[in-house]
């Protein structure tokens, strides 16, 4: 149990020709001495300093964690960190508070909702700044910490009871259990528990809850290296069983181009364009195959694909594998309706001009479009095609 020395600020705190007098210093030699036996001056102080605790309720550790927390909270060298990390709440309490105005504001249009989306990534992105920020200043006072042998060094951290294992680790686990690949690994992060996917946290070997870990657009194409600094629950990796398994568009683009008179890039950007592949990218959310107007976004290569679309379109399309049904039409050809199709067009343009990284699925422009013509969002999903 850690105890808390809290906010207040003790006015027993003595700077002496200049010196700030450590709790921690003084108290050296008695962490393991019950009250009695310290020296009447620094018994009072520490009668004084401790409320509401009491010294002999205390073990050695928790005292020693005490004087320094305290130390920290009176010492003036800190009042500049302390201060940071105060202007740090502060502006996250800010930046909270306007998410949450943006969050209950209503979008009649298309460019309301565009607004909205666009205003809530920047907050987003303004939280993970904060987010960084303090991680950086907590990473900073533990190194101080393990410097001045205040707290020993738990990088090298073996006891099996500890409930997270670094990536490394983790992606043995996942190869041994699953022949999983560090992509597929990308993959359920990106969707997440409540998706059939995983958690990832960050910085586990030293905050407790740790942070979890998000992909942003910001990390650029490669997604690979960001996993480098997750860790993940032991209990979670033992017990994954992945709802879906993933490839790359490399590797689909090398798997088809094995069928003779097959273009398979053509072949691939076809099936998306058709709704039936979905092209994922962890950190931009697709691929230049679903926006080819948008050059910041990741190649068709390095975009991932759901096994089980990739077999379902090998079994209609090839015929490979289970038969298709004779005559059944292509997912995503029935009803087509080129009315709606030239409607939605027109919404997904207007959402990408407004925000240029905006995130325009099928199902977000279908749930606009089914609005403005007073139908149902299933009947529209399946009417029009992602064609922008």
């Amino acid at each position: 149990m850690s105890v808390s020395a809290g906010r207040r600020e003790s006015a027993s705190a003595v700077v002496t020709e200049g010196r700030f007098e450590s709790l921690s210093e003084a108290l050296e030699e008695w962490f393991e001495r019950p009250l009695t036996d310290l020296p009447e001056a620094l018994r009072q102080r520490v009668e004084h300093e401790f409320l509401p605790f009491t010294w002999d309720l205390l073990s050695p550790e928790q005292r020693r964690d005490f004087t320094q927390q305290w130390d920290y909270k009176n010492d003036p060298a800190t009042e500049p960190e302390r201060q940071a990390a105060w202007d740090l709440v502060a502006r996250r309490l800010e930046v909270e508070g306007k998410m949450r105005e943006w969050e209950h504001t209503c979008a009649g249009t298309a460019t309301e909702l565009a607004t909205k989306e666009a205003r809530l990534a920047e907050l987003r992105e303004e939280i993970t700044k904060i987010d960084l920020a303090e991680k950086h200043m907590s990473g900073k006072e533990r190194s101080e910490k393990v410097r001045r042998g205040d707290r020993p060094d738990e990088s090298a951290r073996t006891d099996e009871d500890f409930p997270y294992i670094a990536y490394p680790r983790a992606m043995k686990r996942l190869r041994e259990r699953l022949g999983a690949t560090r992509e597929e690994v990308a993959a359920w992060v990106f969707w997440g528990e409540t998706q059939g996917g995983l958690v990832a946290y960050t910085n586990a070997n030293e905050l407790d809850p740790p942070p979890k870990f998000a992909f942003f657009y910001t990390m650029g194409d490669d997604y690979i290296s960001p996993l480098m600094a997750c860790w993940f629950r032991r209990d979670d990796i033992e017990a994954f069983e992945p709802d879906e398994r993933y490839i790359t568009g490399k590797t689909l683009i090398e798997r088809w181009g094995n069928e003779p008179h097959i273009e398979p890039k053509a072949f691939v950007l076809a099936k998306i364009e058709e709704s039936r592949l979905l092209d994922i990218h962890p950190n931009y959310g697709g691929t230049r195959a679903t926006w080819p107007e948008r050059e910041e976004f990741p190649p068709l290569e390095s975009g991932l694909f759901a096994l089980s679309q990739v077999k379902a379109i090998e079994a209609e399309d090839f015929g490979i594998g289970t038969p298709p049904v004779p005559d059944a039409k292509p997912a995503g050809h029935l009803n087509h309706d080129p009315v709606l199709q030239a409607k939605a067009n027109a919404i997904a343009q207007d959402m990408l001009k407004n925000n240029r990284r905006a995130i325009v699925t099928r199902d977000r422009v279908a749930s606009i479009l089914a609005r403005q013509e007073a139908m149902d969002v299933g009947t529209v999903t399946r009417r029009i095609r992602k064609r922008w």
